[in-house]
């Protein structure tokens, strides 16, 4: 049976890789807020290790499925890990072909 995430496209890439990045936000938030030795920080500390894990995971996974020549610019580090942003932008059909990220551009 294939692996389910070898289906994982780009886009959908980059979509959950700035999902998980918000998530981890939004707990980091909760975290700052929380007395440090209630349940809610302990649980929000857990939450923000797992989705670490989780980023690092699926990361390692786009690393060894895009071929570096698919990816000229070197946008796949981007997508799980570090704080630069990437937003979509115009690309051509023959930009595609060239690279799987053509669509995306790291936000300045």
């Amino acid at each position: 049976m294939m692996d389910p995430l070898f289906r994982f496209k780009p886009w959908d890439h980059v979509v959950l890789g700035k999902r998980l990045r918000e998530c981890r936000e939004a707990v980091m938030g909760l975290l700052i807020v929380a007395p440090t030795d209630g349940e809610t920080n302990r649980i929000a500390r857990h939450t923000v290790a797992a989705v670490d894990r989780l980023r690092s995971e699926i990361d390692c996974h786009l690393q060894m499925t895009r071929p570096m020549r698919r990816d000229p610019r070197r946008l796949s580090r981007h997508i799980y890990g570090g704080q630069a942003h990437i937003s979509g932008c115009l690309a051509s059909e023959a930009d595609r072909e060239l690279d799987d990220f053509a669509g995306w551009e790291l936000e300045e």
